[in-house]
This record gives structure tokens, sequence and C-alpha cells, in this order.
């Protein structure tokens, strides 16, 4: 029978389908010789750790403290080497319980004997005054003109159904934008000793056949293997893209910071680092793996003094107004920092051509955010 009358009468599609397949390509390394070894969902184009070398298995310390050397020359009838040494641990015993042994060495080898220590420059010294001056370069400061400026709105109500909410400006709020940051490290050398591919970690039981799990950093846990899972199922802007997707772990912290011990001088500092880093490096203070995010607004002095004029329940509910600003305070600064493009980021990914020459589409997820009550 003929069929032509019968497939006239079909619609003809023009749209075309592309289908995405997607092979999980397992990696199992073979066993080292503490007995650890790695299972990949799909073979890693880069392994940071087999680059290890021995210098990285170790830290040197070329400002260790040296022992002191004994002056013969001095008095011993009270017990102390000098009276120069009489003098500083004297003054070590009083005021301040936190002046360990350790503290005192470090003032002494670290900036009494620093090459650019004038004792004379001190004839003068004001700490009150000294701090002033800090405060005000602070505000100056050529770093922080790197950073966006801006004003926070918040609501506070007024204590009455009768009156509407307030708002109130907060200025003061520097930031960054998140994707560029995440551009900035991928470009880096510090992106070598990112781990792309996450993986889980198990060890062989040296007495038995069985073998344990091993959970030892963020890139070998359960939840960034999901998440590389499923990212390499998300979209991209190109439709025919065939970059090799990654996620890149984000972790936050905050917390208020005081810059000096005697000083006023405080910021609020929201820093965002790398899961895919690992802790060891994370926590060296040179290895640039912090990246300073934002500062968030302290409240001015005037701030209480607006909220008595128009509380009505000030008087009894000044704790609980205060808890609401900084709550708002927080969720209005956030608004800055999660924009349109880190949205479209975190869905579609962001084309980067990291420091290995290979360009890569990132999907910048967060991971954890460690902070104190008032971001809660």
């Amino acid at each position: 029978m003929p069929i032509l009358a019968a497939s006239a009468s079909i619609p003809q599609s023009t749209a075309i389908q592309h289908v995405s397949l997607i092979v999980q390509n397992r990696l199992q390394t073979t066993t080292n010789t503490f007995g650890l070894w790695k299972e990949y969902l799909y073979c890693p184009s880069h392994d940071p750790d087999a680059f290890i070398s021995a210098e990285d298995l170790y830290q040197s310390h070329p400002t260790a403290i040296q022992p002191m050397s004994n002056n013969k020359g001095t008095e011993e009838s009270s017990g102390y080497s000098s009276i120069t040494t009489e003098l500083l641990l004297d003054w070590q015993h009083t005021g301040s319980s936190k002046k360990s042994n350790e503290e005192i060495n470090h003032l002494v080898h670290h900036v009494i004997f620093h090459p650019n220590f004038r004792y004379e420059d001190l004839e003068l010294f004001n700490a009150t005054h000294e701090n002033q001056k800090v405060e005000a370069a602070l505000e100056k400061s050529n770093f922080l003109r790197t950073f966006h400026h801006a004003d926070v709105n918040i609501k506070v109500p007024s204590g009455s159904k009768h009156v509407a909410p307030q708002t109130l400006s907060i200025p003061g709020l520097y930031y960054c934008q998140i994707v560029p940051l995440i551009k900035e490290a991928f470009e880096s050398p510090i992106s070598l000793q990112f781990h792309l591919s996450p993986f889980k970690l198990f060890r062989k039981h040296p007495t038995r056949d069985d073998s344990e799990r091993i959970y030892s950093e963020m890139y070998d846990s359960d939840v960034f293997l999901d998440e590389h899972d499923k990212v390499q199922r998300s979209p991209t802007d190109d439709a025919m893209c065939k970059r090799e997707k990654v996620v890149a772990a984000l972790m936050f912290w905050s917390d208020v910071t005081h810059l000096a011990t005697f000083g006023t001088a405080k910021l609020w500092p929201i820093y965002m680092l790398f899961g895919n880093l690992s802790k060891y490096v994370r926590c060296q203070p040179n290895s640039s793996a912090m990246k300073h995010l934002a500062y968030i607004p302290l409240f001015p002095d005037s701030l209480q003094d607006q909220l008595q004029a128009f509380h009505e329940k000030w008087d009894t509910q000044q704790k609980d107004i205060l808890t609401h600003c900084r709550r708002d305070l927080m969720h209005e600064v956030w608004k800055f920092l999660i924009n349109d493009d880190f949205l479209h980021a975190y869905r579609y990914g962001v084309a980067v051509r990291c420091h290995d020459g290979i360009e890569r589409c990132v999907y910048p997820q967060i991971f954890t955010y460690s902070a104190d009550y008032p971001e809660k």
C-alpha cells in the first residue's frame, strides 16, 4: 500500500535536536607505599598530587628564633643576664597576661633587632595617636580602591502596625564580584594545585583484606563528587561546547577583625577560599589562597540615635532591634555578591583559560560558609 498520502500529513520539524552523551570514565590508581589509592568517577585531566616535590613535604623556618648570646660583662646578682633583660621581663609581668614568652622573643628578635628599628623615633611615641593615623590611612588605602563601594539600605520596623518601616542607609560597603575572583584564581599559578576532578580515597588495612574510606579534604568528599557529576549534565552558553566542566568549590568565612590590640580600628571582612585546594596549602599565609571578597560596613555611631528617634519600643526592645538590623544588613550585603553574573555562572558556567593553557568551563558552587552569629 502506498504511504505517500499518509506521510504528507505529518508536520515536519525544522529544529535540530542535540543529544549529550555523558560517559563516566572511571579510574582507579595503584596503591602507594602508605596503602592508599584513589577512585575517580571521571578520568582527571590534571592531578596536582603527581607533581609534589620533596620541598613541598616540609616547611622551613628561616626566621626561627636564635638563642640569645650571653653578655659576660654584665652583673648577675639579680639572676638576669643584664639590666636590659630585667627591664624587658619586668614589663612582661605587668599589665596584660597575654605577653607570653614567645611574644617577648618575637619582640626582641623581630622588632628590636630589626635593621630598620630606630629607638630615637620613639621619643614622642603615643600609641593612641599612632593608631589614629593607621585608621586614617586605611580609609585612603590603594587596596580598598580596587573594590566597588556602595551604601547598604536596610528596613527597620517602626514598632507600630500603623507606621510603615523606615529605610536606613549604612555607608561603607566595599566588595568585589565573585566571578572575576574565580577567573583570577584559575588563571594564576596556584590553580596548578587545584584538584579539578574529585575522587574517593581508600586505604587497604595492613592486617586484613578489607579496605576503608578515607576523608581528608573537600575534594574527596561525597558532596564534591555529587556536584562534579551534576555539572557534567549542566547546560552551557554554547550548546556545542566541548570544554572540560569543573567545579569551583567556594568556601566563605567572615568575622569582625580588630586591626590593633589597643586601638579601636576594626573591619568586618568576608574571605573566599577554594575547596579545590588542599587545606595544608590554604592555611599557609603566603600561599595567596585567600581572596578578599568584601568588607561589611559597621554601624555608624548615629544609628542608635536614628532608631531611638522613630522606633516606639526602643527602650524595651533595643537588643532585638539591633539584632534585626545586623541580620537585614547581612542579607542586603549578599545581594551585592550573589548578583546576576554569579547566578549565570552558577547555572551555565564560565569559560576560563587556566594557567596550564587549557580552557575549561568552571561552575561556582558554594560549599561552606563559616561565620559568627550576626551572619546567621
